[in-house]
This record gives structure tokens, sequence and C-alpha cells, in this order.
């Protein structure tokens, strides 16, 4: 039997690919996971659930899945949500209605005369139940940061909260990077984890999505920190990539 071919990349075959996505898409819009029975049944795998639970053995030892404790579910890593993630911004299309939307409440605010990078940051709060954040050289803003309350780990609360109140020392590393974050792909999004950046402490299973625009004349980072399974839903990662749409 020739051996099944792995991305060098990942290390991963493509049904190992398959089952990890639809492992972690349950997980962004469920916030649980799934058995092997169950997993089978609602995307069509066609292979035996004892195939699928062996798989999820090799998973976990490539560290894409973990067990927190013995004979529970899988549940994906910080390393199965930034492969998902990604690949999801790359796919990602924003119809137009959602940036004429988008485009008639920034006209509204540019017309008020209001604070727009504020306004910004209470919008993608509002539109995403996360935390909403846009900084320039002169100023930080945040909103948003009720939808934290959510989360039951307090330790993982304490270290987003030092991280936002702090937010002034590390928008340099930010604006810094902004040409990076631009330059990435035509999609312009930048994902950051917790786990592969000490230079920004989030805190453990934290992770943020970013993107770049001018704001009143001035460069601008804006986007959402919040837990990763909550950024692997399309209508987060939509929402930011219409702005930069509307803003660019």
């Amino acid at each position: 039997m020739p051996r099944k071919s792995t991305d060098p990349e990942t290390g991963l075959t493509i049904r190992q690919r398959n089952l990890l996505f639809a492992v972690v898409k349950e997980y962004c819009e469920f916030g649980q996971t799934v058995s092997s029975h169950d997993l089978k049944a609602k995307y069509g795998f066609d292979i035996s659930s004892a195939t699928i639970r062996n798989e999820f053995i090799n998973l976990r030892d490539l560290e894409y899945l973990y067990q927190p404790f013995t004979n529970s579910s899988s549940q994906p890593t910080e390393k199965a949500f930034k492969l998902f993630i990604n690949q999801l911004i790359t796919g990602l299309q924003v119809n137009n209605k959602q940036q004429q939307d988008l485009r008639k409440q920034i006209n509204i605010l540019e017309s008020k005369h209001t604070n727009l990078q504020r306004e910004i940051s209470r919008l993608l709060a509002l539109e995403t139940e996360s935390v909403g954040f846009a900084v320039n050289m002169n100023e930080e803003s945040i909103a948003g940061i009720k939808n934290l309350l959510t989360e039951p780990k307090t330790e993982q609360v304490a270290d987003i909260l030092d991280f936002l109140e702090n937010l002034d020392q590390h928008k340099n590393h930010l604006l810094q990077h902004k040409d990076s974050i631009e330059n990435q792909t035509s999609n312009a999004l930048s994902t950051i984890f917790a786990g592969d950046n000490p230079v920004l402490p989030l805190g453990r299973g934290w992770a943020m999505v970013a993107a770049s625009a001018k704001i009143n004349n001035q460069d601008t980072v804006f986007g959402v920190i919040t837990k990763p399974h909550l950024l692997g839903r399309q209508k987060t990662l939509e929402v930011i990539k219409a702005l930069k749409a509307v803003l660019k």
C-alpha cells in the first residue's frame, strides 16, 4: 500500500487535515468537541469511527489536539486554531452589502465629527462580541471589556486585562509592523497568538487579529482580541476585512 503523503509544512495528510478542521469548526461554532461517531455522521467521512479515533491519536502526537484529562474528548490546540484561522482568512470573501452597511455607519460617524478611532473599536466590539481596539501613535482606544466576563478562567482574564491596561506600551510594536500586516496577502489580516508571540504578552489562551488603515489621516492598526475559538467564527474575520476595505 503506498505511503500517504504529508504536507511538509504542517506534517498532516489530507485526511488528517480534513478531520482536524472539522473538529476545530465544531469547537469554534459550539464551544465543544464531538465524538468520532458524530463527526463521521455530520461530515460524511468515508472511514470508520475507529479510524477517526486513531487519527485523533496521531493529531495529538503532532500537537494539534490535546486531552484535558484522561478519557476526555480531544480539543484543538493553539497550533490547530492558528492553522484553521489562517486558512479561513485565505479564502475569506466579503460581500458588497457588508461593505455598504459599514460604509454608511462610518459616514454617519464622520458627519458627527466623532472620534472615529474610538468608534471603530466600539463597532468591532459590538459586531464581534470581543475586545475591539484601534491604535495610532497618539492614542489608543479599547472597547468591549465586558465581553471578557464570559470567560470563566479568571487567571486568563487577568492576563489580557494587564495587556490591555498597558496597551500604550505595546502599540509601537503593532505600528512598526503595520507594513507586514498590510503585505501579508491581499487579505491584509494578521493573526497573532499568545504562544508564538512573546513580544505581545496577550496571556495564555488569547489571540488577536489585526488590520491597518488610514484613520483621520493617521496610520492606524485595529482589530479584536478574543479566545481562539471565537476568533475562528467567520463573522469576526468578515467584519475586520470589510472595515479594512471601507477604510482603505
